[in-house]
């Protein structure tokens, strides 16, 4: 049994998947992240294994978000919208 991805781990799927959609596709994302395509394959799985859920439908020539990819998807980017708005909080003493 593998051990549960810790707060900053998950993070980083998220920010994975994120990528994964902004950019088009996997490769696109791996090339953004500067890590392999295979790398960013497991990212998603190890994601969608953590939440339980689908996020995408690929087949070799499309990738598209399912419903329940598109409602991560929404969340995902506000939830790491407010934690970058929080590292900036810190380092800047500013509310």
């Amino acid at each position: 049994m593998k051990p549960t991805p810790s707060g900053s781990d998950r993070l980083d799927l998220l920010h994975t998947f994120v990528r994964i959609v902004e950019a088009g596709s996997l490769s696109a994302a791996a090339a953004q992240l500067h890590t392999t395509q295979p790398t960013v394959s497991r990212r998603l799985q190890q994601l969608e294994r953590l939440l339980g859920l689908r996020l995408l439908q690929r087949s070799t020539h499309a990738m598209k978000l399912t419903e329940d990819g598109e409602r991560c998807h929404e969340h995902a980017k506000e939830l790491l919208e407010r934690w970058q708005a929080l590292g900036v909080q810190v380092h800047t003493g500013r509310n």
